[in-house]
């Protein structure tokens, strides 16, 4: 059985930017996962671009590859935006 690294690399890089699109921690987002109350997606722009929307309560982001998208602004919610 071998190591497949890159796999590895693309989920750590895929738990970074859910942490960023929903401002919490990475630990929590492994956790929240697991649980499934973070939903992900597999989805297409009009452009044809590819992209993962992320779903956690009632925030969704779209996962671009160097780039997210928020349904709405962060922080519009009441949070605080960075």
């Amino acid at each position: 059985m071998s190591d497949n690294r890159e796999m590895y690399n693309e989920i750590n890089a895929l738990v970074g930017s859910l942490a960023k699109a929903f401002e919490i921690d990475d630990k929590l987002v492994v956790e929240e996962l697991e649980a499934g109350r973070i939903r992900l997606d597999m989805a297409a722009d009009d452009n044809g671009n590819r992209y993962i929307s992320a779903t956690r309560g009632d925030r969704t982001a779209k996962l671009y590859q160097g780039a997210i998208q928020y349904d709405r602004p962060p922080g519009e919610d009441g949070g605080d935006a960075d």
